[in-house]
């Protein structure tokens, strides 16, 4: 089912990664694209009011399921470099019940919530969005099979299916006149689909199966992560709990608008990168150079698309917001300006948060996370007398502050110097500054007929200058880079990430990556029942 690369030929790797990147970008950038299309009918239908509601349920919702799908899990499966049946089954034992027990607990908060809100549609939209987490559960350990053999297609097709038939039913329910309702049955629909395709591309068939010793293993890894969601869970949850008892639901609905869009495009620069990203640093963990250069190619790359991306959102997001979703979004058009600020910061930070899970220290992201929350706390008490416009400015300062801090970290931590992650991100940020003094130039000369054609003019230009400047500043890179980039990420993993490798103590001072721990090769007494004992090590090559 999964395992190490044992066995296979350069080759054979080289085109794994390769298909692995073409599918991992086709899900990001579909998936998107479809929940944009989606997002912009629905928002017109149904107003900031609805979303609000929903938005406000959700912050409920995504405590226990973002701890679920995004606390790690996945990615221990992924970097272990050995797996065993017990890790697998002992994993989706646990989480299973942890997303039944939060169910149930979201049913009872259900009317609750609605008297701290003073909305009584809340609790019903709470309680039938108490399943999500649970759906949830389902689908992490076949998501982490499937990466660990980098068989991206069935995510692909997870996400895309999911987004589509969720889509579809929220704009048929709106247009049947369910209101809020019809952001509900997308929400359930999402993980729905996703564990039963999923479950059925893994292989992986449940046992009733759960050991102490193995779990913990797993949740040595996952726990730092685990941390580091549930500060940015804190992050989503306070300012729609603070709009929603100062403002009502339409500020929530505003907010939660802008936050959605920045969400949309972190996820369609950065994800694709962090898929790749994630086994190919993984790969070259031992070399601290090899290393250090794939962390600045992982930043690079996506810096290209994010800086002058998020500077035109901010010249152009809050004309483009209200052409796209109306007059009535308006204000969720100033907040997406202000919040693109940070989107570049935004994108760094994720992406060296990434590099610090495949050095195997997972726990710096924690702690650069947690100093991020305290650095929001004033901010955010400071910003809320001006709604969701003042609270998208607290979170773009803290986007900056976090990665700033995370580069520091990378080099007091990791041995990276600033100028190796910093310094191919320079000419971006010249051209993208040459771009914006450009479009500000320009803004009084030209004459637009429309609204549109203003934004479309824009954009062109914007793009045109910035490449141009690029070109200038960086030559050598901009030239060299498709040939780099074929180069570096299919690179295959060294071989010292074979099964049969005990290698040394981690560079970065994190666990070992070859070997296992002491209770790990003890006897069969922490096997489930029903393990063979001669196939224990679950290999790659066996379907």
């Amino acid at each position: 089912m999964t395992g190490t690369f044992e066995g296979e030929s350069g080759t054979k790797t080289r085109g794994r990664i390769g298909r692995g990147a073409a599918w991992g970008t086709l899900e990001v950038w579909g998936v998107e694209l479809l929940q944009l299309v989606f997002f912009t009918l629905l928002a017109r239908l149904l107003g900031p009011e609805s979303y609000g509601l929903v938005a406000l349920a959700m912050a409920f919702v995504m405590v226990p399921q973002n701890l679920i799908v995004h606390g790690g899990w996945s990615e221990a499966l992924v970097q272990r470099p050995r797996l065993v049946r017990e890790d697998v089954d002992s994993t989706f034992s646990a989480l299973v019940l942890v997303g039944a027990t939060s169910a149930v607990l979201l049913l009872l908060c259900a009317p609750l919530a609605a008297r701290l809100f003073a909305l009584p549609e809340l609790a019903g939209i709470l309680a039938a969005l108490a399943i999500c987490p649970f759906l949830t559960s389902l689908g992490v350990v076949p998501i982490g099979l499937l990466q660990r053999e980098l068989r991206f297609a069935p995510l692909a097709l997870r996400s895309l299916l999911g987004a589509s038939l969720g889509g579809v039913a929220a704009l048929c329910s709106a247009l049947a006149g369910f209101g809020p309702w019809s952001l509900v049955a997308s929400e359930i629909l999402w993980p729905l689909t996703g564990a039963v395709v999923l479950g059925l591309a893994a292989g992986h068939r449940p046992r009733p199966c759960f050991s102490r010793a193995h779990f913990a293993s797993i949740a040595r890894f996952a726990r730092a992560v685990t941390g580091e969601q549930a500060i940015v869970l804190v992050e989503n949850f306070l300012p729609r709990l603070m709009l929603g008892l100062l403002a009502g639901p339409t500020a929530v609905g505003i907010w939660a608008l802008a936050r959605k869009l920045v969400d949309l495009s972190v996820e369609l620069v950065a994800r694709p990168a962090m898929r790749v990203g994630l086994p190919a640093l993984v790969a070259n963990a031992a070399k601290r150079a090899d290393f250090a250069r794939g962390l600045a190619l992982l930043l690079e790359l996506p810096g290209a698309v994010a800086v002058p991306g998020y500077l035109l959102a901010c010249l152009l997001g809050s004309e483009l917001l209200v052409s796209v979703f109306g007059e009535p979004w308006r204000d969720a058009g100033l907040a997406f300006a202000v919040l693109a600020l940070g989107g570049p910061a935004w994108v760094g930070a994720v992406l060296l948060g990434t590099g610090f899970q495949a050095a195997g220290r997972p726990e710096l992201a924690l702690r650069s996370a947690l100093w991020g929350l305290i650095a929001l706390a004033p901010l955010l008490s400071l910003a809320l007398p001006w709604g969701a416009f003042g609270v998208a400015a607290a979170f773009a300062l803290r986007a900056w502050f976090l990665f700033a801090l995370r580069v520091a970290i990378a080099r007091s931590a990791l041995g990276i110097p600033p100028r190796v992650v910093l310094g191919p991100l320079a000419p971006l940020a010249l051209a993208g500054g040459a771009m914006v003094a450009a479009l500000l130039a320009l803004e009084g000369l030209s004459v637009r007929p429309s609204v549109l054609s203003h934004l479309i003019l824009d954009a062109l230009s914007g793009g045109l200058v910035f490449l141009a400047a690029f070109a200038l500043l960086a030559p050598a890179r901009a030239y060299a880079r498709p040939r780099s980039v074929r180069a570096r990420a299919i690179a295959p993993p060294p071989s010292g990430l074979s099964e049969g490798v005990k290698s040394t103590e981690h560079p970065f001072g994190g666990p070992r990556r070859g070997g296992e721990p002491a209770q790990r090769r003890s006897a069969s007494s922490t096997r489930c029942p029903g393990a063979a004992p001669n196939s224990r090590v679950l290999s790659r090559s066996a379907r």
